[in-house]
């Protein structure tokens, strides 16, 4: 059981700005005289009608990759406004398909449950015609004792027969549903290989979430924004005062609530393992990643959590960084994990990985 205290409050959002890496192959030169005189009016389809004319007028095709590269130098001469906005346009859109990816698997994950639940009903129902077979010898032995018994004999051999025929088309039945179970299963494993979220916890994996570190780094380089980092962890002397894994897992998931409850819809949130989750704060310096850090940091300190009717005794790390695109995903995710057991409840709130 957890109580929840109410904090209306929300992370800042912090504002970015978008540069094309010179290093791109293709040189763009933009013609004077594009900008709108109301900038901060952001509508995509006029914008996109410009880049698909300046790609014209260059006399450059329209493929996806130069209507890329021009879509984010031209948004460059946009003002900081606009450009916040069309970032938070396109992070919706991706976000979408996403969510309906992390949906469609959930949806998975939830039909062979049941699927397995109706095995394990039909097979419970072949035991029982079992135990039923055995009931009836036993009853066709004790008649066979008795001094006349040759229509009761007679009665129960046929219906011996018949329950030995529908037994054996049972076993029939349960070997083809078996084997069509383990084709699921296998099916089942390559989707679960495939899949970007966690279903135990409502939020993305950590396939997911180090892919995203990965895509994040090569955008800083490229556009020249902001991107920070979260890592959350339960300490482990608290894991370890929570005996069932069935508690556990009730109050990791209620942590993930929280953590999506104060992030932002273009922050990835997710699990990391064994009582860690990550959250990726996208167009975030290290100024609001902080600010995220103590918001969150208090509302889970905030948050009553009981095991049973005992209440628990809230201790956890959070550390924080900005992404460095010199430095390698791994090599980033290692600093932030070190600089975990540097917080608490004891020592400081959370601990800022700098000098990276």
């Amino acid at each position: 059981m957890v109580k929840l205290k109410n904090d209306k409050s929300r992370i800042d959002i912090n504002k970015s700005s978008v540069s094309l890496d010179d290093s791109q192959k293709t040189v763009v030169t933009m013609s004077a005289g594009i900008s709108e005189k109301n900038d901060d009016n952001v509508d995509l389809n006029k914008f996109s009608q410009q880049v698909l004319k300046q790609l014209i007028d260059d006399n450059v095709q329209a493929t996806p990759g130069n209507f890329y590269i021009y879509f984010g130098k031209l948004l460059e001469t946009k003002s900081s406004t606009f450009q916040k906005k069309v970032l938070e346009l396109l992070d919706c859109e991706k976000n979408d398909d996403i969510d309906q990816q992390a949906l469609m698997e959930k949806e998975i994950t939830l039909s062979f449950g049941q699927i397995k639940n109706m095995l394990q009903t039909i097979t419970l129902i072949y035991k029982n015609l079992v135990v039923m077979k055995g009931i009836v010898q036993k009853r066709l032995d004790e008649t066979r004792a008795n001094v006349n018994p040759l229509e009761a004999q007679t009665i129960i051999k046929f219906f011996s027969e018949e329950l030995n025929k529908l037994n054996s088309l049972m076993a029939k039945h349960i070997e083809i549903i078996r084997n069509n179970y383990d084709d699921v299963n296998k099916i089942f494993k390559r989707v679960e290989e495939l899949s970007i979220y966690d279903s135990k916890f409502g939020v993305y994996n950590k396939k997911y979430f180090l892919k995203t570190v990965e895509e994040e780094l090569i955008n800083v380089k490229r556009y020249n924004y902001n991107v920070s980092v979260m890592l959350i962890h339960i300490k482990d002397r608290v894991l370890n005062l929570i005996p069932s894994l069935k508690d556990k897992n009730g109050i990791l998931r209620n942590i993930a609530k929280i953590l999506l409850k104060t992030s932002r819809r273009s922050d990835v949130v997710a699990h990391y393992g064994e009582g860690c989750f990550g959250m990726v704060m996208k167009h975030t310096d290290i100024t609001g990643a902080k600010k995220a850090c103590e918001r969150i940091g208090q509302m889970l300190y905030q948050t009553t959590f009981f095991i049973g009717e005992e209440e628990l005794d809230m201790d956890m790390e959070i550390s924080v960084i900005a992404l460095n695109p010199e430095y390698s995903s791994e090599e980033i995710i290692s600093k932030v994990l070190d600089g975990l057991p540097n917080s608490g409840k004891r020592t400081k709130l959370y601990e800022v990985i700098e000098g990276i």
